[in-house]
Order: structure tokens, then sequence, then C-alpha cells
């Protein structure tokens, strides 16, 4: 059977099981999981109608259309609208031909308010639903090819890291830093999974921060966060420089957090629980006494999204299972002084766990002397 037929078949059971009559996607993840295809609507209407025992129908934009007619699932019905005739006709018809005025319709999460709240207005006797248990429940075990895919991503995006410590150099600006991490993925003929972070000195204390024209500075703790997609399937590490000789302070955090992180992937294996990898690497913070400091979770799923199931978090009783992808990458992050983060791709294997991307140093690097 046909990659694209196993998951439709795997999507409808799952339908039943969560009680939905028909899904409506728009483009994303779930979109491509299905058909091969995801090409942005913008502020144009493209939809995926998966019913529960019909065939599967686009409902796709004049602009959008000669890339959906070539969908690798080879979804032969294809509704196309125009400007000047909008997409709400469009439905209506199909409403009638697919019962989608009666029943349950499960949307993805990702679904545009304005989307949505035309679609309620449309089919006011309809009840929609989030339909991110379904593809949660498809989605969270990856088969060889997913895997091999997000080991491709693994890989680009552990040799952009080699040209990121080329280029960490004092008076360099973070953006400067984010700008050749991206040229570097963008040679090797892919995209970045995510915005790239290049957080130097008390900027690196924020975990999310958005690269700035500062300019790195010598004794500064610099975060590099970035990832490249492959196919669809995203790569995501971390990894921590600093620009001439790290001071003591941030080579006993680097430990730390270092040492958290090995305890975390020790413990992540087939039957353990997410919360229990999570524990693992919060126990080594906390008894080091930088608990406080730690302010995120342990780790997150990774596939067609960056972020997606398991979450690597406490309270989590998800049992991790093979072929189950997640990161890990505990971090401490000091206000006004600096932050480490230490984070690669995993995939749980029968034995045990297995990292995608290479290892990371268990001691902090200067930059200044990767050339030497």
């Amino acid at each position: 059977m046909d990659i694209y037929a196993k998951r439709l078949q795997a999507v409808h059971q799952s339908m039943i099981n969560w009680g939905l009559d028909t899904l409506l996607l728009t483009p994303g993840a779930a979109m491509r999981y299905l058909t091969g295809f995801s090409e942005e609507g913008f502020e144009r209407l493209l939809c995926l109608i998966v019913p529960d025992d019909r065939e599967c129908v686009f409902i796709c934009p004049a602009l959008n259309a000669e890339q959906a007619r070539k969908n690798p699932a080879g979804i032969t019905d294809i509704r196309v609208w125009d400007d000047g005739m909008g997409w709400d006709k469009v439905l209506k018809d199909l409403s009638s031909q697919l019962d989608l005025d009666i029943g349950i319709i499960g949307v993805d999460p990702g679904m545009a308010a304005r989307f949505l709240l035309r679609m309620q207005e449309l089919l006011p006797t309809t009840l929609f639903k989030s339909a991110d248990e379904v593809f949660t429940e498809c989605r969270i075990q990856k088969d060889a090819g997913e895997l091999a895919s997000l080991q491709h991503a693994a890989e680009i995006s552990d040799r952009a890291f080699e040209t990121a410590i080329t280029v960490c150099r004092e008076g360099r600006t973070e953006m400067e830093v984010a700008l050749a991490i991206n040229n570097a993925i963008a040679l090797e003929g892919v995209d970045t999974s995510f915005d790239t972070i290049v957080a130097s000195g008390p900027n690196s204390a924020l975990p999310h921060h958005t690269p700035s024209s500062r300019k790195l500075r010598t004794g500064d703790v610099v975060n590099l966060d970035f990832g490249a997609r492959y196919d669809g399937y995203c790569g995501d590490i971390t990894r921590v420089v600093t620009i001439g000789q790290p001071s003591d302070e941030a080579a006993q955090i680097y430990s730390i957090v270092y040492a958290a992180h090995q305890a975390a992937r020790n413990t992540a294996r087939p039957g353990v629980s997410a919360q229990a990898v999570d524990a693992a690497a919060r126990l080594v913070i906390v008894e080091a006494g930088y608990g406080e400091f730690f302010i995120h979770r342990t780790g997150h799923g990774i596939g067609l999204d960056d972020h997606e199931q398991p979450n690597i978090v406490a309270g989590s009783y998800q049992k991790l299972l093979p072929g189950m992808c997640f990161s890990i990458e505990p971090g401490i992050y000091l206000p006004g002084k600096f932050g480490i983060r230490l984070e690669n791709i995993y995939t749980i294997t029968n034995e045990g766990c297995r990292s995608l991307n290479q290892e990371i140093s268990p001691t902090l690097l200067s930059a200044d002397w990767s050339n030497a």
C-alpha cells in the first residue's frame, strides 16, 4: 500500500476513535502528512477535506491549483476558486455532497480564525472540534522514512554549527552570525526549521531571544539554537560557545547543564514516562543549586512540526515508545549575566535512545580556539 494510503487508513481509524466524521485541514503538518503537499494559501483558503468514507477533496485558490494537482498522494478532486467568486460557494456546494452540515468536523489547531469563523457561519448546524488528538495518535511514532528524513535534518544542522563556530568572532553582530547559519543551511538546498536564535552575553539568559545588532564581545557566552528542515522534517540543536576563554562560572554552569543532559538521555528508553526524563535532568540542576533558573521543560517532540508530541515535561505520563523523537535541552539562565542550554534530538529505539546529532562537547568551547 502507498505510504499516503496507509496514513489515510490510520487517520480514518483515529477519526473513529475520537468521534470525528470529517476533517478540514489548512496548510501545515497535518496536510503534508496525508498528502505530501502543503503550500501556503496565505489569506486565501486552501483546504483539504477528509471525509470518513469518501475520497479526499482539495478546495484550492486558483493561484495554487497547479501545485495542488501534483500532490504526491494523487488526490484528483480539486475544487478551484478565484478571487472574484470566493470560496464560500465551493464549501456550501460540498457541504451537501459530503454531508458537512451534519456531524462533527475536526480542524487542525493551526487553522486561522478568519477561516474557522466563516466556516461556522456557513455550517451553523455542524460541531467543530480540534483534530489535534487524531494527528498526535498517528504521527507520534515515526516510521523508517520519517526517521531517515529527521536524520538528514540533524546532519545538516550539525554541519551548520561548524560554520557558526567560525563566524562567532568579537565585533560580529548576533544578526550576522544568524545570517551565516541560515546561509549555510540554504547552501545545502533546504530551509530552516524555525527562526535562528543567536543570543550573546546577557541576551543568552533569554531562552527565545531574537538576534539583534548587539556585537559579540570577549568573554561573552553565545547560545546558538537553530535547525534545518529536510523533506519537511525538522532539525533542532542548541550549542554554546564563548568569545575568548570562558570564565570559571560559565565553565561550571556548562558542566552542570551537560550533566543534566546526560542524565536525561540515560533515562530515556522504551516504557519510561516523559516526565521521568524531565525529572532526571531537573534533579541534577536542583541539586547543584540552580533549580529556580531552569525555567522550561526538558524537551519537546519533533517531526513535521518543530514542536509536537511528546513533550518531555513534568506531569506527562506519556510512555516513550520506539520511533518517538524529541529534544533533550536542559538549561540554566542567570538574568543579566548569561544562560546555557544544550540540545540534541533523540529517537527511542528498542534498546534505549539514540542521538540523531553529533555528541555535544563535554566542555565549553571557545569560538576563538576553534581554528587553532
